[in-house]
């Protein structure tokens, strides 16, 4: 079961999503509301695994609502539904599960949910690995990136960083190929962490990632596959360039 809020300032439309979004399967909406701040104070209230709104809101667009719960929930997958095309590269950077343009093709709008219960409810999600003589078990959402250095695994994750003894090729076995990719031979980094990359010398790039004060890198040879899969997987272009 995953947690819902709707924001949407016009009646008859709020409506409309709200009864079509109620009638899925695992899906409890826990809040409709018309207004900006009232919509920010419902996320931080409930913490949401998904919200949909409208980016023209009263008082707080849903653009301004989203930067201000981004860092606190990072997880929380966010569905913009709008009449505006120019605030997709906005979307991007705010991590969006979905920019639908008015009016509603709830066909995308279902299949896109339906693609975020599976990730919130899937138990593969769940790995297991070597932490000295124990076994820890990790949300495969939760990691950020994966470092390989001296035969030892450091697990960056949303709540944790750790060191694993199981190694790096091990890992990779365990791990959805469709949202990890292994940027060089010491690195497997989650896409959907991914905020920005940059050159730092002639073989490598480095990837920076969203409320995380750490770098993992990419070998340049991986460059165009890399981007080609980021840009899959967010279903949006992305703006990149390999100097």
């Amino acid at each position: 079961m995953i947690r819902a809020i709707i924001a949407e300032d016009e009646d008859s439309l709020r409506r409309e999503i709200s009864r079509k979004v109620m009638g899925i399967s695992d899906v409890k909406v826990e809040y409709i509301t018309n207004e900006g701040k009232d919509l920010l104070n419902a996320i931080l209230k409930v913490k949401p695994e998904l919200a949909i709104l409208d980016i023209k809101l009263p008082e707080m667009t849903g653009l301004e609502v989203v930067k201000n719960i981004r860092d606190l929930l990072p997880n929380t997958e966010i569905i913009f539904i709008t009449s505006y095309e120019e605030y997709i590269k906005d979307a991007v950077k705010l991590y969006a599960a979905d920019y639908i343009i008015k009016p509603i093709n709830y066909e995308r709008l279902f299949n896109t949910i339906e693609r975020i219960k599976r990730k919130f409810n899937d138990s593969s999600n769940i790995i297991e690995v070597r932490c000295g003589d124990d076994i820890k078990l990790i949300n495969a959402n939760d990691i950020y990136f994966i470092e390989a250095n001296r035969k030892k695994t450091f697990f960056y994750t949303t709540y944790e960083d750790f060191l694993s003894n199981t190694s790096l090729s091990d890992v990779y076995k365990l791990l959805n190929k469709k949202i990890f990719f292994k940027t060089s031979r010491s690195y497997i980094v989650n896409l959907y962490k991914v905020y920005s990359i940059k050159s730092v010398n002639r073989t490598s790039l480095e990837i920076s990632f969203r409320n995380k004060n750490k770098k993992a890198y990419l070998s340049k040879k991986l460059y165009y596959e890399f981007r080609n899969r980021l840009k899959d997987i967010l279903n949006q272009p992305v703006e990149m360039k390999a100097n």
